[in-house]
């Protein structure tokens, strides 16, 4: 997608998307996403295949565990992506990764994540297990907002944890759920049963890479996986993490223009790159109501994320939480995107 020494462009990265059809229930609406083409670009298993496998170790630091950061190691022959917001549920409590890594074969990593289970702190089991959870939304998003601002202080990929705690509070607040230890998995399992009819909305796509998905008239943000088998793995537990907002607000959903709109404002955005925990470079974005990622390695993005912060809607209906009230541009989106990948395609022919 670019050259191993480049910074991944928004225009770039959007260049290479293509959106299916409008997916609709309740107020949510789901894009499903694709690459245009097969660039190529690294294997790897998602981190549920490498735990099935016995491929993956996970386990605290220490025996007496450190909250910032898990160790894993790597048995096997491919590679391992585990997404930021992932979360790992067991030993002396659950936590998700603060950033997209991808983990070298037959290794050994130290990664940053943020804990999700603030009254825990005793064995539950010796190592973690999948958690079959992607945080909320909103919890990403205080994430990637912390780590972006620790990355440019030079302080690593670190998260601002009171508030990961803060925003776990809120989401069990919101739904009325409840947990002796305050984790944020029993929330979803507490609502495991309404999450599941909106899953069943919304079907995996044949060669799907991604999702991009509003609630009420307002994108919320949008996840791409490089390949379709591992992203597979993943879309059940990143709709969950999209979806789970829609069981207490209402909204009319929106539609493709809201979606292109979005799409553009990424286009404009450059990104500042970081070397990652693990292999390749972790690029960031922000800017335009938008904040965002994307882990590249060898020239090839693995895994992009963008969270709209913005408030970008039509009409009157917020449909969401928070963000200003940016109208939705009446140029024609198509357009702008087609402006988008044509840059792109000129920076690719210098």
């Amino acid at each position: 997608m670019t050259g191993s020494n480049e910074v991944l462009g928004g225009a770039t990265l959007v260049a290479a998307l293509q959106l299916g059809e409008r997916q609709v229930h309740g107020p949510l609406a789901v894009f499903p996403l694709r690459l245009h083409e097969d660039a190529g670009g690294p294997g790897y298993v998602t981190l549920r295949e490498a735990i099935a496998a016995e491929q993956a170790v996970i386990t605290e630091v220490s025996e007496g565990g450190s909250v910032p950061e898990l160790r894993v190691v790597n048995k096997g022959d491919a590679r391992i992506l585990v997404l930021d917001g992932e979360e790992l549920r067991g030993a002396k409590q659950n936590r998700v990764l603060n950033t997209t890594i991808l983990i070298g074969k037959h290794s050994s990593l130290v990664v940053p994540v943020s804990c999700t289970e603030q009254g825990r702190w005793s064995y539950a089991t010796p190592q973690f297990a999948e958690s079959e959870v992607v945080a909320d939304r909103q919890v990403r998003y205080a994430m990637k907002h912390s780590v972006n601002a620790s990355l440019v202080a030079g302080a690593g990929h670190r998260s601002d944890q009171g508030r990961v705690w803060s925003e776990v509070g809120a989401l069990h607040e919101r739904h009325g759920t409840a947990s002796p230890t305050s984790a944020m998995r029993d929330a979803y399992q507490t609502r495991k049963a309404d999450l599941d009819t909106i899953l069943a909305a919304f079907p995996l796509q044949d060669g799907q890479q991604g999702m991009l998905v509003l609630h009420g008239a307002r994108v919320v943000g949008m996840d791409l996986v490089s390949r379709a088998p591992q992203y597979a793995e993943l879309h059940d537990k990143l709709l969950r993490s999209y979806a789970f907002e829609a069981l207490v607000r209402d909204g009319k959903p929106g539609d493709r223009a809201v979606a292109d709109a979005f799409l553009e404002r990424i286009a404009d955005l450059s990104g500042r790159r970081y070397k990652s925990p693990g292999l390749g470079w972790d690029v960031r974005y922000e800017g335009g109501g938008v904040l965002g990622s994307a882990l590249t390695y060898r020239g090839h993005a693995v895994h992009a994320a963008f969270f709209d912060v913005g408030g970008v809607r039509s009409g009157s209906d917020d449909g969401g939480t928070g963000g200003g009230t940016r109208q939705t541009p009446s140029l024609r989106p198509d357009w702008r995107i087609a402006d988008a990948r044509e840059r792109a395609r000129r920076r690719q022919a210098r």
